[in-house]
């Protein structure tokens, strides 16, 4: 029997260093044609263009994902640019097949399947410390979620589901 538990994470994904090198470049861009357009008009439009898409790109790399978990389903959503939201999944821990660290031994025969849908809702920090993969069976499609929970999330998911769920704790120590 579940007992009522709530827990939410918000999780702000880290560009990558292209990501924010290109930002860079169209910031650059836009000035370089904004220097132009008041010598020459017709490079108005292009510092436009660029203002545009640094301004769009921006809103882009500003990104968050935010876990709730509440007696037996966990909700993820986006957060874009603090202010937009979008549902991303519900996912009920009936469907949930496994829930362990990332690159534990009970993952190994999902590593090689093809038919599995995978989805990252990380930080994409590779040097993020709790790191977990959650397989999903439901409607015939298989997905695989990459999450950041935080222990008192991955001990209530466990609470739900004992069986389906290996906490880092549980782990030896190396």
């Amino acid at each position: 029997m579940e007992s009522s538990s709530f827990c939410e994470v918000l999780v702000k994904v880290k560009p990558t260093k292209w990501e924010n090198i290109l930002h860079r470049v169209l910031w650059v861009l836009t000035f370089v044609y904004l220097a132009l357009g008041l010598v020459y008009l017709i490079f108005l439009a292009f510092f436009l263009v660029f203002l545009i898409a640094a301004l769009l790109y921006g809103r882009h790399l500003r990104l968050e994902y935010e876990y709730q978990y509440l007696d037996g389903s966990l909700r993820i959503d986006r957060i874009t640019n603090r202010s937009r939201r979008k549902r991303l999944g519900m996912y009920a821990m009936e469907n949930l097949t496994l829930m362990a660290p990332e690159g534990h031994d009970r993952l190994a025969p999902y590593a090689s399947r093809n038919d599995i849908k995978v989805l990252d809702y990380s930080s994409r920090d590779p040097t993020a410390e709790l790191r977990y993969m959650l397989v999903f069976q439901g409607g015939g499609v298989v997905q695989l979620l990459l999450l950041e929970p935080t222990e008192a999330m991955v001990q209530a998911m466990w609470r739900a589901a004992p069986s389906k769920v290996v906490r880092k704790a549980m782990l030896p120590k190396q």
